[in-house]
């Protein structure tokens, strides 16, 4: 996907809270909001080199949008609302994944019974269903998900695992949101039960999947597929 929109470098300063934090533009420190509900402590540290997006809204409470945080010379794709999504929905666009060729067509945020999922798709043989997270964590090359305790990515497992015992096709994508990682763990020191279900979800057939990024300035893309390791 390619990043769009007035773009500003600054440093970073503080977070205040989930989704604000000030940023050094230009020598002026501006309110931005942050896109991401994670810790992200290991990249929002004191003057990090960031990348921020201007917006001319009125209806905004804040002009900037933080973007790429640089960390050892990487720069990182911060935004877990929006990019890992995007990044799947234009890669199924173009039939980049090869997991999910056989399928004929998917629809974005599809609701079933009372859950939601993010994509789903379709061919004569099986629905499939996937739920995509973001991953912004890399210790020593290695990616971890989830940076924070989450409730929410839980409750998407124990519904994919549902969705497998009644027949249906379902699986986890999870997108690094940066290049410097050559392998995926669930990050059990963080949320332990998270990992407990993941390996649940995996025994009883939900397919896993992990994606690193390229991500420079002006462009974020899939670069590879890295291995899921559970053991």
């Amino acid at each position: 996907m390619l990043i769009h929109g007035p773009l500003a470098e600054g440093r970073f300063k503080e977070r205040l809270n989930r989704f604000e934090a000030i940023v050094d533009i230009d020598g002026i420190p501006e309110l931005v909001h942050v896109p991401n509900t994670g810790r992200l402590k290991e990249l929002l540290v004191g003057d990090a080199e960031v990348i921020v997006r201007k917006y001319d809204n009125p209806d905004r409470k804040t002009r900037f949008g933080l973007l790429l945080v640089l960390k050892d010379g990487v720069w990182v794709s911060i935004d877990s609302a929006n990019v890992p999504n995007k990044i799947v929905y234009e890669a199924l666009e173009r039939r980049e994944l090869a997991p999910f060729s056989q399928y004929q067509s998917f629809k974005r945020e599809v609701t079933v019974d009372n859950s939601r999922f993010d994509f789903a798709l379709f061919s004569s043989e099986q629905d499939y269903f996937i739920e995509v997270k973001g991953v912004t964590l890399v210790d020593n090359r290695t990616a971890l998900f989830p940076d924070a305790p989450t409730s929410r990515g839980r409750k998407h497992l124990e519904e994919l695992i549902e969705l497998k015992r009644n027949g249906k096709g379902a699986g986890v994508v999870f997108i690094i949101q940066r290049q410097d990682a050559d392998i995926f763990i669930p990050n059990d020191i963080t949320d332990k039960d998270f990992g407990r279900l993941l390996r649940k979800a995996y025994a009883e057939g939900v397919e896993l999947y992990a994606y690193r990024c390229r991500v420079n300035c002006t462009e974020i893309a899939i670069e590879c597929e890295v291995p899921v390791i559970l053991d």
